[in-house]
């Protein structure tokens, strides 16, 4: 079971490590330089990092590996940077370490990938790091994602780290399923967010002209793109938008806003307005 999660702090994978540890309440710290914590004082105010003895940051990264039991290294493109000097590190203290791309890999399939890895190897202190928010704009909110699932199946179940044969072959992918519940359809999205969205909400698109439903892309639109990994992780859906998008390159969260716009209009639970 996962005790404890160290990172140094680093915009992008090592941020959101950090803060998917404190908004799941797992313990966490991390080594920095002194420039770091010139530079970026809330990774000594918020995040609690120590400090090392000098600007070197490869002295940081290795203390960091050191006080862990595996390395997590989750990268968009090619191993390089700090991310390879992470790997070398590992290697040299034979550390386990696993490469998550996340370009090549669905969040699904790395979140399998990441549990599975955690389980063979007994991992209870993991150090977590990789691309930093300059390579992928993306990298912070797809990381946390992925981590706050394999995180919160490590919580509901912990027994599975006990004893690696105690379930069924296939028991750890069926319940990564279930706890994602990603919708795989525009159908299945839609019926996802009838059953979330309020009365109140689902009222207000009901009454909305359509030619208004692009109102909603910088609020709905982004809600619906982060749960549902429309950055790129869930094809199936990505591919059932593209059937139905009105327009090419019509974006996928605008097509399932207005598969639920028509779903309201033929819903009895909603309030209309008398025009």
């Amino acid at each position: 079971m996962i005790r404890k999660i160290i990172s140094g702090g680093q915009a992008g994978v090592e941020r959101a490590a950090l803060d998917v540890a404190r908004n799941l309440y797992i313990a966490f710290e991390g080594w920095i330089t002194p420039l770091q914590a010139r530079e970026k004082n809330e990774l000594v105010t918020l995040y609690r990092l120590r400090i090392v003895s000098s600007d070197d940051l490869q002295q940081s990264m290795e203390q960091n590996i050191l006080d862990s039991d595996g390395v997590l290294i989750i990268i968009m493109g090619e191993l390089t940077g700090n991310a390879a000097v992470s790997q070398r590190i590992a290697l040299r203290h034979d550390l386990p370490f696993l490469i998550i791309q996340m370009d090549e890999i669905s969040a699904f399939e790395a979140a399998k990938r990441i549990e599975a890895w955690m389980t063979e190897y007994g991992i209870e202190i993991l150090c977590i790091t990789g691309s930093g928010a300059e390579f992928h704009a993306d990298i912070y909110r797809m990381t946390k994602s992925i981590l706050e699932v394999v995180f919160q199946l490590n919580f509901i179940d912990p027994r599975r780290y006990e004893n690696i044969h105690a379930y069924p072959s296939g028991e750890s992918q069926r319940r990564v399923e279930e706890f994602i519940r990603i919708p795989r359809s525009v159908r299945e999205a839609v019926e996802y967010l009838m059953k979330k969205l309020s009365f109140q909400e689902r009222s207000k698109i009901a009454n909305m002209n359509e030619k208004r439903l692009g109102d909603l892309s910088d609020n709905l639109g982004i809600i619906i793109r982060d749960e549902f990994r429309l950055w790129g992780a869930n094809d199936a859906l990505l591919k059932d938008c593209r059937k139905l998008e009105e327009e090419k390159g019509e974006e996928a969260e605008d097509v399932i806003i207005r598969a639920l716009w028509y779903r309201l209009q033929k819903s009895d639970n909603v309030l209309r307005v008398v025009k």
